[in-house]
This record gives structure tokens, C-alpha cells and sequence, in this order.
């Protein structure tokens, strides 16, 4: 008696953990007493679950098939890093990306004693005898693609083996950078070939487009071939202006620059551009987790509104029996205060309209102020204006600190 794996996910490419298709289990038993299964679900060799699984709709017995969906599960296992501190080269992110492998156990019933068997101890994370199993080569990395995303989303898209392949982020082509601020870009994965050099290129050119500097970062992670598990190639790298001086790259007068990674065989990703500008007093820095799990970075250079909001909580204090000018009777228990934001953008076009929606997907967001990252809430009320083309020209985004200022209790 057996179980058999009819279906199980590819080591071909990392798995998008809420992705365009379904991360899936499939499999079969050909034993007559088998009632259910119990499957164990590992990240990293560690259990992290333990699930009982029922046969397929209209399936028992020596007949029966099964399937397990894995993403929400894997989905508790993926973190997000945010970068507090500018990075001066390439990130190995393995908060975001982590292998997985299942375990699966027969439930029977034994026809002489009516009793539940099963090889299955849950006092024992490393059970050797499960009764089918696939190894630790499996990778998943934290992303959420959108209804929208998902007709066109090709995981082939973003394995960076020519100038048309993508970066993690949706950022438009040229976008607009001050100085002294940190931005990063997102690979997922390459071809697996090795000795190809791969390396981070920087361009950086003058006002008159005259070309100043080539530098590079080498991607030392993506040197050695594809050993059948894609456990080093999600990767961040910096390309802000913070960035590229902590790298040892010189912006003087320096008017743009652009990044891209190449190897030996030539250009093996999409090309970014980075304005430089003014920095102004009013600019809102805000940073967010964007739906491919990597962070995303925007300086609102528009208006900026502030409000302030309160609630206090109160109780009815007894008075003296004498008179007392000071005495109070409503007295407040405690308030809780918290600063209310509204930041608009200058005039966007579509390309950044598509992209800054990417905020309201995760709202896992924060302002930078003074260098410090302080956790928002994005509010319902944020919205994108158009004209009367129905064109966007002006994205309106509304937040407030995640952590409000609670007052003393009275």
C-alpha cells in the first residue's frame, strides 16, 4: 500500500506565494482502509503545521485522491525587510524567500480493532517515516499579485537573462531621486549558468548627457551554477542616492544615472533611469511593501495637510462636601492622540499611476522623517485625481502614524 505524488511544485523557479497560480499538492492512495492523510508542512527543515487532509470529492478508499493548497500556510513564514540603514551592496534576502518540502502520513483503519493508525507522531518533528515526502528544494518567496497582474504575470519575466526581463518593482522607467535618500530594486532569480559574472551597473552622466563614471557591484551569489534549489538568487540591490555614495560612487555633478545588471554574455535586465532634483522642506518620504514583497519608494513633492485627532475617555468624579474652585467632576481617564497626514503628489502620468496603486495593495507602509521610519495606516480616503480626460494627473494619499501618543491615565 502507497501513496503516490501526482502533483507537486516545480524546482524550476521560485513560487510566488500569492501568485498568479495556486502553490499545489496533489497525490493518491491505493490503500483500502485509508480514511484521510496528515501533512506536515516544513520551511527551512523546520514543521511549521500539521494538517489533516480529507480525500478528494467523491474519491475513497483504494481510489482516492488528495490535494493541499500550501500558499497561505507558507505565507506565515515570509517576512519583509525594510532597510532602515542605507545598503552599500546586494542583499541576500532570505526573510522573504525561504525553502519548503511536505510530509505526508496515511490514516487507516484497522478492519479488526476499528482503530485510527497512522505513522504520524506530532511529538516528533524529524518523523523518518512518512509515506511520501519531497525534498527541501522547493523555494517561495512573498508576493502578491493582483487580479489584474495575473493575466499577464510570467515567472519567466523576471528571471533576468536579457534587456527585457524585470526587476521586482513596477517603478516607472525614470523616476525622480534627492539626494541622500535610499531606494532598492528587486531580481528574483537568473539562468543558473555559471562563471557569468554578473554585476550591478552604474552609470552616471552630467547635464549635458556626457557619460562621468562606470561602476560596479559583482553579484558573487550568482557566480556558481544552479544546484536544484534557488536559494540565492532573491536578491535587493541599492540604487539610491545614499546608496550609491555608501558604495563609494561619486555624484558630483552628477544629473542622472542608471542601473541595470549585466554579465559577461551582455545587458540581462530592464534598464532603471534616476533623476536627481531638489530636495524641498515639505517633501513626504513614504516606503512601502509593494506585491512582489520588495520595498518600493516615493517622494510626495505636492501639498502637505496635517490634522490632529483626539478621544478622550472620561469618568464623573466625586466632589468634595465642601466648595473647592479646583475640583473637578468630568475628569478625563486618558486621551489618545494621534497626527493626521494628507500628502499630494506633483502631476503623474500613468506609468506612476500604475505603480503607486502597487500602496494600497499590501498598506504596509512608512514615512521617513529625519531618517527615522515611522509605521503608517493608510486611510481608506486616499484616491488618485483625474482630468477630464479621466486621465490621473495626482495621486492623494491620506495617513496616520500606526503607533498614536496615548496621554497619562488620570
Amino acid at each position: 500500500m502507497a501513496i503516490t505524488l501526482t502533483s507537486i511544485p516545480s524546482i524550476s523557479y521560485p513560487h510566488a506565494v500569492m501568485g498568479k497560480d495556486k502553490i499545489v499538492t496533489k497525490w493518491s492512495s491505493n490503500n483500502a482502509d485509508i480514511v484521510s492523510c496528515i501533512i506536515e508542512v516544513l520551511v527551512s527543515t523546520v514543521r511549521i503545521g500539521a494538517f489533516s487532509v480529507q480525500p478528494d470529492k467523491g474519491t475513497s478508499g483504494a481510489t482516492s485522491t488528495y490535494t493541499f493548497v500550501l500558499d497561505e500556510t507558507l505565507q506565515t513564514q515570509l517576512d519583509f525587510k525594510l532597510y532602515t540603514t542605507a545598503l552599500s551592496t546586494y542583499d541576500l534576502d532570505t526573510d522573504s524567500l525561504k525553502q519548503f518540502s511536505v510530509k505526508i502520513y496515511e490514516v487507516t483503519l484497522n478492519p479488526s480493532t476499528l482503530l485510527l493508525e497512522t505513522e504520524y507522531d506530532p511529538d516528533d518533528a524529524n518523523n523518518p517515516d512518512s509515506d511520501a515526502s519531497f525534498a527541501q528544494n522547493r523555494v517561495v518567496y512573498n508576493a502578491t499579485i493582483d487580479t489584474l497582474g495575473k493575466t499577464t504575470f510570467d515567472v519567466t519575466d523576471y528571471q533576468l537573462t536579457a534587456n527585457t526581463k524585470k526587476f521586482l518593482n513596477d517603478t516607472p522607467t525614470a523616476k525622480n531621486i534627492e539626494l541622500l535618500q535610499s531606494e532598492y530594486l528587486g531580481a528574483l532569480y537568473y539562468n543558473g549558468t555559471p562563471s557569468l559574472s554578473f554585476k550591478i551597473e552604474y552609470l552616471t552622466y552630467d547635464a549635458s548627457d556626457a557619460l562621468l563614471n562606470t561602476d560596479y557591484i559583482n553579484i558573487t551569489d550568482w557566480d556558481s551554477a544552479f544546484g536544484g534549489v534557488w536559494s540565492n538568487s532573491y536578491i535587493t540591490i541599492p540604487v539610491g542616492t545614499s546608496n550609491l555614495i555608501a558604495a563609494g560612487i561619486s555624484l558630483t555633478n552628477v544629473a542622472y544615472y542608471t542601473v541595470r545588471i549585466i554579465n559577461s554574455t551582455g545587458d540581462v535586465s530592464e534598464l532603471k533611469r534616476y533623476n536627481i532634483v531638489d530636495s524641498c522642506t515639505h517633501d513626504v518620504r513614504i516606503h512601502w511593501q509593494n506585491k512582489y514583497g520588495k520595498r518600493d519608494s516615493y517622494t510626495f513633492k505636492g501639498n502637505k495637510q496635517e490634522s490632529l485627532d483626539h478621544e478622550a475617555s472620561t469618568f464623573m468624579k466625586a466632589k468634595g462636601l465642601t466648595y473647592s474652585s479646583d475640583a473637578r467632576g468630568i475628569s478625563v481617564m486618558q486621551n489618545t492622540l494621534n497626527s493626521t497626514f494628507t500628502a499630494y503628489s506633483k502631476s503623474i502620468g500613468r506609468d506612476e499611476y500604475h505603480w503607486l496603486s502597487d500602496m494600497l495593495i499590501n498598506k504596509r507602509a512608512w514615512v521617513e522623517i529625519d531618517g527615522s521610519y515611522l509605521p503608517i495606516i493608510i486611510e481608506d480616503g486616499t484616491f488618485f485625481k483625474t482630468d477630464e480626460r479621466d486621465m490621473p494627473i495626482q495621486f492623494v494619499l491620506n495617513y496616520s502614524f500606526a503607533n498614536p501618543t496615548k496621554g497619562l491615565r488620570g
